[in-house]
């Protein structure tokens, strides 16, 4: 069936100003910057009809939303990052934007990283919202004061606070077995290990060579080690356990955990659980990233074929890139507005740290590979898989792990056309 028939083929709309908005935001935080944008849209008469699916990394989302396409059953908003939308749009399946961004001028107030991520062959196929950075190292202050041990600024002070920690009966880590979550580390850790410019030969320039480099092999060791950290002392068993990342977060609130490694949605739940940052927690970037800014891009496509709710789109389009909008949804959420010219004294310290970070013409920015920012979806998950499978797996080594890549990554090579 052609990608256009299945567009086209919609149900009833649901009503004059009513938008389907399929998307992944279903923690307390996430779930409160939504319902901000909602009650926004309902001032400008727009509904906001929820279609929430839960899982982290958004994968079982685009599964769903997969379904709906194939069933012709498409919802009008849907959250799309990154690659992926490239396939999505090469297929018809994307309202073009070009209007919105014209009239409101995005391409001069919002990031060039920003713009680029929502242009496909020269159209604006999304909306953006939000810019989280990954590279984060979040300290549970409160834990670190009451215990007597300093806050690490290397690995080496990491180490000797873990050895501090686990003799205080404190879990260092907070860590989750689920796949999204292992590779968000690792690639954190790959940034550590090779810098910024190796990075991106690996992941933006897919050079095969670079996969070579002892960075990569560093990183999977480092990987390895971090997530031993998270296992209770003396444990005898080496699964830490696929937990919700949201789990994960409320271990290192609860001072179960002293130390995580993850991006800023973690600060936006952090904040919806009381604690401030800078006063229970400190934030900072992995250690050998402090000039670096692993990003990834929220943000949410008008699906294409809906007849007369066009306009509607559009208009919820304009209302997403406003700045009145990027700043009450990034406070809440933990990101930072895809916007320049908003102003960011009214989020917190970490907040603004990334943002100033962010619009340095001079800081090296790195897409993430795990948030779709790199990827599309099938090369997206063949990495994670096997990042995850390594890290699980005791008797594969390191640079079995690095062969491994390297392999999948001359799998994923476009095919050259025969001349």
């Amino acid at each position: 069936m052609a990608a256009g028939s299945l567009a086209a083929a919609q149900p009833p709309a649901e009503g004059a100003g009513e938008l389907n908005v399929l998307h992944w935001w279903t923690s307390t935080s996430e779930r409160a910057a939504a319902n901000h944008v909602a009650a926004r849209m309902a001032e400008n008469g727009l509904k906001w009809v929820d279609g929430a699916v839960a899982g982290g990394g958004g994968g079982p989302a685009i599964k769903v939303l997969n379904e709906r396409i194939l069933r012709r059953m498409a919802p009008k908003v849907a959250q799309l990052n990154g690659q992926s939308m490239t396939e999505w749009a090469d297929m018809g399946l994307l309202l073009e934007l070009d209007g919105v961004a014209a009239r409101r001028n995005w391409a001069k107030v919002m990031f060039p990283q920003v713009m680029a991520q929502v242009t496909v062959r020269g159209h604006v196929v999304a909306a953006p919202l939000g810019i989280q950075r990954i590279n984060n190292l979040y300290l549970n202050k409160t834990l670190f004061k009451r215990l007597g041990i300093d806050l690490p600024a290397d690995w080496d002070g990491l180490e000797r606070a873990a050895a501090k920690l686990r003799a205080a009966g404190i879990t260092p880590v907070a860590f989750s077995d689920e796949p999204w979550q292992v590779a968000t580390v690792f690639e954190a850790l790959l940034l550590s290990e090779a810098g910024p410019a190796l990075y991106r030969r690996m992941i933006e320039q897919r050079d095969l060579g670079a996969f070579d480099d002892p960075a990569l092999e560093r990183a999977l060791k480092r990987l390895r080690n971090w997530r031993n950290l998270a296992l209770p002392a003396g444990a005898a068993t080496s699964t830490v356990g696929e937990r919700p990342w949201t789990d994960v977060v409320a271990d290192f609130a609860a001072e179960r955990a002293a130390m995580l490694i993850t991006g800023d949605w973690a600060r936006g739940e952090l904040g919806a659980m009381g604690l401030e940052g800078e006063r229970d927690f400190s934030c900072r970037a992995v250690p050998g990233t402090a000039q670096a800014h692993l990003y990834s891009i929220d943000t949410l496509a008008m699906l294409a074929g809906n007849g007369g709710t066009t306009a509607d789109q559009e208009k919820m389009a304009e209302l997403l890139g406003s700045a009145t909008m990027q700043l009450g949804f990034n406070r809440i959420k933990g990101s930072i507005p895809v916007r320049r010219d908003v102003p960011v004294d009214e989020l917190d310290p970490c907040a603004q740290q990334s943002f100033h970070l962010f619009a340095n013409p001079a800081t090296p920015r790195v897409p993430s590979l795990v948030h779709r920012m790199a990827f599309g979806e099938v090369g997206k998950n063949a990495i994670i898989e096997t990042v995850h499978r390594f890290a699980l797996d005791p008797t594969q080594t390191p640079a079995a792990a690095q062969r491994k890549l390297q392999g999948l990554l001359r799998a994923l090579a476009p095919k050259k056309t025969p001349s």
